[in-house]
């Protein structure tokens, strides 16, 4: 005996023609009730005729022409749009049937609601499309949240305010930064802290640059530490194995010199001891390793997600950017799609992202070897999109002959800063523990081009 057939019906779809047209009649009655729509769109309407009327009305509210059935029937006129010869009786019923604009919100709220409902369906025929593709999971997975997230993220429309009511509402975040309750991420190190008004703060792009061998994955590497101490950090290794951080991190917690750590001498029991002690501190940082080469900003936005959902995310380090991949006809495009993207992530999750940068070899033929902003490598854009540049440069690497007096010194220059002024910043650096602390004293004497210019960026 075979099994009776089932038979499954095409679900109705979500759309109130009603409703539409009592949105489109209180407009026509009333231009002004265009301020009660919220954010009402054409593509919200499920019905063509309906999309071309609201766009029609709009355009020509928006314009300060006045929308009525003549103004709009000849607009429609204009543009060509299809089967026009019936809109006037249409535009003239739905002025008729419609008693007032009184409801419009309402009835605008449930157009809305009515194509996010149409989204949610669409969405799960693309999922099921998805199921059969042989593209990655993890990349679909991103793809199909990005939908769902669209649909989630509604526009809310701000009207402008009044900017003494607004301030009302800012000595809210001002008592929390006086009593130190604000969101800021502190690097570590006290004078560059101040340089950035107290800290990082979520939704910044940092970019930190340097030419190769100035140490900027140890000072990332040191700031994550500092940052996961109270917060939560992901650190995105594209240069450097795991296994390599982990060393750092031993030397630097540890106070324990690097090659000491790579020989790991199997006798030397205070070697042991710090490295114990270390590895007890490592334990209770909100610290995590990823060392995937390669990465797409497809990847990264997934892997702070992972992080951000399962254990929460303050800060990303990404090392360094011009080792991810990115689309565009030349690598200036591609770098630019990349910390665009950077950003928009940063202000996505409410994070810190500091991105690492390598530096063209145009600041080596200069007698001044302290970089600038037009040392950034590939693109332009690296600048406009960050928050803050800030440039690493050790006298002694980049000239062997300055003196001992440059022994152990750095130099941190802000070259870009929206939030504040620009200048420099004095850190000592201990090498053989791959660690920069904070520098007490005066500088070095003959320091190069040190920066007293102040403004805002």
């Amino acid at each position: 005996m075979n099994a009776p057939e089932r038979f499954t019906e095409e679900p109705a779809i979500p759309y109130s023609a009603e409703t539409e047209q009592s949105v489109l009649g209180a407009l026509l009655i009333d231009n002004d009730a265009i301020d009660r729509i919220g954010v009402l769109r054409p593509e919200h309407f499920f019905l063509a005729d309906h999309q071309a009327i609201f766009r029609a009305i709009s355009g020509l509210i928006a314009e300060s022409r006045g929308a009525d059935i003549i103004t709009v029937y000849e607009r429609l006129t204009a543009q060509k749009v299809p089967e026009t010869a019936g809109v006037l009786p249409y535009l003239n019923a739905l002025y008729q049937r419609t008693p007032s604009s009184a409801n419009i919100g309402r009835y605008a709220d449930i157009v809305i609601d009515r194509a996010q409902k149409r989204g949610l369906m669409a969405m799960g025929r693309t999922l099921l499309d998805m199921g059969q593709s042989h593209e990655g999971a993890g990349t679909l997975l991103d793809r199909a949240q990005s939908g769902l997230q669209a649909l989630v993220d509604t526009e809310t429309r701000v009207e402008p305010r009044k900017a003494s009511d607004g301030l009302a509402l800012h000595f809210d975040a001002l008592e929390r930064r006086s009593s130190g309750s604000d969101r800021v991420l502190s690097t570590g190190l006290i004078d560059l802290d101040k340089a950035l008004g107290g800290g990082m703060r979520p939704g910044w792009l940092v970019v930190l640059a340097a030419r190769p061998a100035m140490g900027k994955t140890a000072l990332a590497l040191n700031i994550a530490q500092s940052v996961s101490v109270e917060h939560s950090a992901l650190f995105l290794s594209m240069e450097m194995p795991e296994a390599e951080l982990h060393d750092r991190m031993l030397a630097s917690i540890g106070s324990v010199a690097l090659d000491k750590v790579m020989k790991a001498p199997e006798k030397d029991d205070e070697f042991w001891q710090k490295v114990t002690a270390a590895s007890l501190k490592i334990k209770d940082l909100n610290l995590y390793f990823d060392d995937q080469a390669a990465l797409r900003l497809l990847d990264v936005r997934s892997k702070a997600r992972i992080v951000r959902r399962k254990h929460g995310l303050d800060l990303l380090v990404v090392d360094y950017l011009q080792l991810m991949e990115g689309d565009g006809d030349n690598r200036n495009a591609q770098i630019e799609g990349i910390s665009r993207g950077l950003k928009a992530l940063a202000k996505e999750l409410g994070i810190v992202v500091v991105a690492l940068a390598q530096l063209n070899r145009e600041v080596e033929k200069r007698a001044n070897r302290v970089p600038q902003l037009s040392d950034l490598r590939d693109s332009g854009a690296i600048e406009q999109d960050a928050d803050a540049v800030i440039f690493l440069h050790r006298e002694e690497v980049s000239n062997p002959n300055a003196g001992d007096q440059f022994h152990g010194f750095a130099q941190l220059r802000i070259a870009k800063f929206r939030h504040g002024r620009i200048g420099d910043v004095a850190l000592r650096y201990a090498g053989e523990y791959v660690r920069f602390e904070n520098h007490y004293g005066a500088w070095p004497a003959h320091t190069v081009n040190k920066q007293t210019r102040r403004g805002f960026e």
